[in-house]
């Protein structure tokens, strides 16, 4: 009898602690492999970023741009506004963003020339309703802020009309639009 007694506990054991201990022995091995991975890859990732940042400013810039001439401005503290560049020739280029529909961000660049006019737009509305609030990343729409005076904030209207249907998405690029002349004009005119 007693034999099957613990017969039955060492069965109970193999059954429900052996599992658990092995489940628990996983976990740790493959956290440990996870923060590996994450500690070769977050600088490639980053730097990714960057590059593809870097990119967009050039795209937004006046032809010919070359990010290696491109000089970055630190410290800004604009809200929305999460960095701008400059050219050799007193163009400067600022990547704001603002909460669109179900509050993903809707992210521009703004290109300014010399004399602060506005003098290109790209917007990243990729993250808003497909067919509805992705029209704001059409040329069509954020074409019209081309030549916009720095010294006015854009609104509905003012120089674009928002798109029927995306207004949350509309009103997004107008807030983003308007952080980077909030940005331009306070922290950056004449810092070129």
């Amino acid at each position: 009898m007693a034999n099957k007694q613990a017969a039955a506990q060492e069965s109970a054991v193999k059954t429900m602690v052996v599992p658990v201990v092995v489940l628990v022995v996983i976990c740790i091995v493959c956290s440990a492999i996870l923060a590996a991975l994450n500690s070769v890859t977050a600088p490639i990732i980053e730097e990714n970023a960057r590059l593809q940042t870097l990119e967009s400013y050039v795209t937004a810039l006046p032809e010919g741009t070359d990010a290696a001439s491109l000089t970055e401005f630190e410290g800004l503290t604009t809200e929305g506004v999460t960095g701008a560049v400059s050219t050799p020739d007193g163009a400067i280029a600022v990547q704001a963003a603002a909460s669109g529909y179900s509050g993903n961000a809707v992210t521009v660049y703004v290109a300014f020339d010399a004399s602060g006019s506005i003098s290109n737009v790209l917007v990243d509305a990729s993250t808003q309703t497909a067919g509805i609030g992705t029209k704001t990343g059409e040329a069509d729409f954020y074409g019209g802020f081309v030549g916009w005076d720095a010294a006015e904030h854009v609104s509905n209207g003012s120089p674009v009309d928002a798109i029927a249907g995306a207004t949350v998405s509309s009103n997004a690029v107008y807030n983003a639009v308007n952080s980077a002349i909030d940005c331009y004009n306070n922290e950056l005119k004449g810092a070129a």
